[in-house]
């Protein structure tokens, strides 16, 4: 239950902001930097402004880190036309799109290019959808192939080998779920392995621990050390 709506300055370093603090029936204080470079602090209701500041301010180096690195990422990728000339990414190399007359439609790989051959060139929904296909024909081979390699530290901790689902999904790259299937998102597959490694292994720790707390942290430090140095990467690359 919400108790209203608020603001709380946080200042660091000669740095200044207004966050929304949202007051909830909840016990516990939390401090969210959105996708869009926000922040809401949600806090208890019935603490005292003073209390909320003190708290907040332990957090102020990581909040404008993480405001930082938001800024710092590349423009949110254009809608893509399915017209000759764009760039699409695939397995982290980018390939020119060219589109072309054809009785027999395919999308298939040509050097730097990417040949769309379809009956209809002039049709942008033909075109998404002959992507979209190879996109999650690739995906199936390369996120198999992915998932057999990084699964036996997993399995020897005891883990069953789970299953695989890809789906298009907007808001997240991957889950695990309760009956151990692991679901990534068929749009990874523009990424580069190392980067689908991470989102792999980060779901399948997942296997063992649901949040991502430090024993979460420590089995996938253990596996991948450079895991938040991929993690950073993939959200800067994929937007």
């Amino acid at each position: 239950m919400n108790c209203g709506l608020e603001q709380v300055e946080i200042s660091w370093g000669g740095r200044r902001i207004l966050a929304e603090l949202r007051r909830t029936r909840r016990r516990v204080l939390r401090v969210e930097v959105r996708p869009a470079g926000n922040v809401v602090v949600i806090a208890p209701c019935g603490v005292e402004m003073e209390a909320i500041q003190q708290r907040v301010k332990r957090k102020c180096p990581w909040i404008f880190r993480e405001i930082d690195r938001i800024a710092s990422r590349p423009a949110v990728t254009p809608t893509r036309h399915f017209v000759s000339g764009e760039t699409h990414l695939l397995l982290g190399k980018p390939y020119r799109l060219s589109v072309e007359q054809s009785d027999q439609p395919e999308v298939r790989i040509d050097g730097t290019r990417l040949r769309l051959l379809t009956p209809q060139p002039g049709n942008s929904s033909e075109c998404s959808e002959l992507m979209k296909a190879f996109y999650t024909s690739t995906a199936r081979t390369v996120f198999r192939e992915r998932l057999d390699a990084l699964a036996p530290p997993f399995l020897r901790k005891g883990m069953t080998y789970p299953s695989l689902v890809i789906l298009a999904m907007s808001k997240r790259w991957g889950s695990y779920t309760t009956n151990d299937r692991v679901i990534l998102n068929v749009d990874l597959v523009r990424a580069s392995p190392s980067l689908i490694d991470y989102v792999i292994c980060h779901e399948l720790a997942h296997g063992f621990y649901g949040d991502h707390g430090k024993e979460w942290q420590n089995l996938l430090s253990t596996v991948m050390p450079d895991w938040e140095r991929r993690k950073a990467r993939l959200e800067a690359l994929l937007r």
